[in-house]
């Protein structure tokens, strides 16, 4: 044992003198050194297979990488879907608030075209259930001032009259409705003539212009006023289609397309000054709408 701990003694000392004259050698040597060439060689030995080991294994590094980064894209990922969906509803709800303004300031436009007469602003609740007859109903009634055989308008027209009112609710004949009828006349040319419906999806019918007038495609039709006072005048109605007087005796046959979207009406405006009265026993409480004679606004 003693022996074993003198040569290690020994070796240890011979490493310590070693280390100093190497460290001295390198330290008077500078850069041209044998050590330092040593290690310039062993740099360009080892680099090459750093750089090649870098190359394979790095790829493993990122996918395990990216794969420890997947529950935090996914996470994101679902945000941004709730971000989006959220951004969506309401933008959805700024351009039905925008659509609504929109229609409420064509209505104050149009309110100013009769600015002595008083109006009632009205929301369409429900249509009539019927297959024969074209009618909505309003929420604004006779506590609102509303008696039959008032004008009903929209902002883009005609729309049709009262037939039908209770306390709370009325119910509107729409021009479109067969049983439906108003004086009217071409705008740019005077001729009058009588508008009648013709259902759903169909022009409306201009009847009473004689074949020698002049009526063209495209022509304006309004309310002439001749209707007892239930339409005023100058309300438009819409625009000629289609005007012939081919085979025809006694007057033209003219179709009308209207201007008003008798399928998505949302408000109206009932003109409180426009039609006559009825005797109050002939208002009668019901809500049922009943047919109106042909012709029986003219």
């Amino acid at each position: 044992m003693y022996r074993r701990s003198g040569r290690g003694r020994v070796l240890l000392l011979v490493f310590l003198v070693l280390c100093v004259v190497i460290i001295t050698l390198d330290y008077r040597s500078g850069d041209t050194g044998p050590l330092e060439r040593a290690k310039d060689i062993s740099t360009a030995i080892v680099s090459p297979i750093q750089r090649g080991l870098t190359v394979v294994f790095r790829p493993v590094g990122d996918f395990f990488s990216s794969i420890g980064d997947l529950s935090h894209l996914r996470s994101e990922n679902a945000r941004l879907e709730g971000d989006l969906a959220e951004a969506e509803s309401k933008l959805d709800e700024a351009d039905a608030i925008l659509s609504e303004n929109e229609e409420l300031k064509a209505q104050l436009e149009l309110e100013k075209s009769w600015p002595t007469m008083d109006q009632v602003h009205a929301s369409v609740i429900a249509t009539i259930p019927n297959n024969y007859r074209w009618a909505v109903r309003i929420d604004k009634g006779a506590n609102d001032g509303i008696e039959p055989d008032m004008a009903v308008i929209a902002p883009d027209g005609l729309v049709g009259k009262i037939i039908r009112t209770s306390d709370s609710s009325s119910i509107v004949l729409l021009l479109i409705d067969p049983n439906a009828a108003a004086h009217a006349r071409v705008k740019e040319r005077g001729y009058v003539g009588v508008i009648r419906g013709n259902g759903a999806d169909e022009p409306l019918s201009m009847d009473e212009i004689s074949t020698d007038a002049r009526v063209n495609v495209g022509d304006e039709i309004v309310t002439s006023g001749y209707d007892l006072g239930i339409f005023p005048a100058s309300i438009p109605i819409g625009h000629v289609v289609s005007a012939s007087g081919a085979g025809a005796e006694y007057q033209q046959d003219i179709e009308v397309e209207p201007w008003v979207d008798f399928s998505s009406l949302d408000f109206v405006d009932v003109l409180l000054e426009s039609g006559p009265r009825l005797d109050s026993g002939k208002d009668e409480p019901s809500d049922k709408a009943t047919p109106a004679p042909k012709g029986s606004d003219r």
